[in-house]
């Protein structure tokens, strides 16, 4: 109780002017405690854009770590034919096709390895190397395509040497 209203209380003379200052002090501190409905439904904005940007966050990230993990498969796939175009003889390389698009092994990928084709492109270079081109490409969950490329000289008598490029 305020003193304020202690002291209203006293100034009354009779019975029904306590009890109507009673009332008026009883509405008073409804007024000042309360909330109001624009108050709440404002606090209720608040909270549901700051709960939409934290969800938005959470589906960003996981778009990139599918992005990354994607990007990751596709390098491991190229390394891996690299290697082993590189452990074939000279004359198993020579023979094969120049131009061919097949599927990763499945020895070396998991469930995910129906999303990427390869494409390899064997081009002579001189009659001691061959130009190799291998090229991934592969289609995200959101339907949006991509392709990676790797490209290395294979020689007669062993100079190896790559460099993977983004396309």
């Amino acid at each position: 109780m305020s003193w304020r209203f202690a002291s209203n209380l006293l100034s009354f003379q009779n019975e029904n002017s306590i009890r109507q200052a009673v009332r008026l002090q009883a509405c008073e501190i409804s007024f000042e405690k309360g909330v109001t409905l624009v108050e709440v439904m404002m606090s209720a904005i608040i909270i549901l854009v700051v709960l939409l940007a934290g969800f938005g966050a959470l589906i960003q990230g996981n778009r990139l770590i599918e992005v990354s993990r994607d990007e990751t498969r596709v390098s491991q796939v190229l390394q891996s034919e690299i290697e082993e175009l590189r452990s074939y003889d000279w004359a198993t390389l020579i023979a094969l096709n120049a131009e061919s698009t097949y599927a990763p092994s499945s020895s070396f990928t998991d469930a995910y390895s129906a999303r990427f084709t390869i494409k390899r492109k064997i081009s002579t270079r001189s009659s001691l190397q061959k130009r190799v081109t291998m090229q991934v490409s592969w289609t995200d969950n959101r339907g949006t395509s991509h392709m990676r490329e790797y490209i290395t000289l294979i020689s007669k008598d062993g100079l190896y040497d790559f460099y993977y490029r983004t396309i």
